[in-house]
């Protein structure tokens, strides 16, 4: 999914990170009825980078989508309310904004790695992807194998990015995914990479964009916590234990995916 990471950026940022969070450790001074610290009180604080429908993305004025749903259900267990922080995707993946006490989590569409791992932890996955190509019906690209010499667009510090790299590929970064989509709506590249979930889901909106390949790379979103806030990870994965039991993920993932 965003699946999102840079390695040359989180090298960067993740220093930083790793130093700030040696000298921070939880507050004490907020907490939930039930003693897990928070950053303030009475609101469970929620890192988001927006646009990344449909996981988060403005919508008459409020942030909403899968991992809304998602952190309104680990507040309603807290007995909190939600607040949620608009921020880059850099400070989210290398941990900056958890170690300095920006937010308590970090719900972003962020794909589980072992370098991501090293500035934060992370709940149990709550949410499988694949890496997907979308193109325009008319492309000639029918599978990443198709792509050539052809320009491509990603999100920057995403997976998509790698791939690209990795695959010495012609690419343009974009820094949300909107101005990723729209590069390939108004003919500046002829594909996209990124992830099925969110691909998929403009594909159904634009008749005129074809979601033509996709590759499973084992890629796992989860819910990122400072790393000595433990309380607060035992909190996220007991309600993504939940909702997965009772029915609320399948409920979420039909209206906002239609999976």
């Amino acid at each position: 999914m965003r699946t999102r990471h840079s390695s040359t950026l989180f090298a960067a940022a993740g220093a930083t990170a790793l130093v700030l969070a040696g000298c921070t450790s939880t507050t004490g001074e907020a907490q939930s009825e039930s003693g897990v610290p928070l950053v303030e009180d009475g609101a469970l604080t929620v890192c988001a980078n927006t646009p990344y429908q449909p996981f988060e993305f403005e919508r008459d004025g409020e942030v909403v989508g899968f991992d809304m749903d998602l952190a309104d259900e680990i507040a309603a267990d807290l007995g909190v309310e939600k607040k949620v922080i608009q921020t880059g995707f850099e400070g989210i993946e290398s941990g900056a904004d958890l170690s300095t006490n920006k937010c308590d989590v970090a719900i972003s569409g962020i794909t589980i790695t072992d370098a991501r791992k090293s500035a934060m932890s992370f709940s149990e996955p709550y949410f499988d992807d694949e890496l997907g190509l979308l193109v325009p019906k008319d492309s000639d690209i029918k599978s990443f194998d198709d792509i050539g010499d052809s320009t491509v667009a990603v999100q920057q510090a995403t997976t998509g990015q790698t791939y690209a790299e990795d695959n010495d590929l012609n690419f343009e970064q974009q820094e949300d995914v909107e101005l990723m989509l729209q590069k390939l709506e108004t003919g500046g590249v002829d594909a996209v990479i990124g992830n099925v979930s969110v691909l998929g889901t403009r594909a159904a909106d634009n008749p005129d964009l074809e979601l033509v390949d996709q590759q499973s790379n084992g890629e796992q979103l989860g819910v990122g916590v400072r790393t000595d806030n433990t309380q607060m990870l035992d909190a996220v994965n007991s309600t993504i234990e939940r909702v997965n039991e009772d029915g609320t993920m399948e409920t979420m993932r039909k209206e906002w995916m239609g999976l």
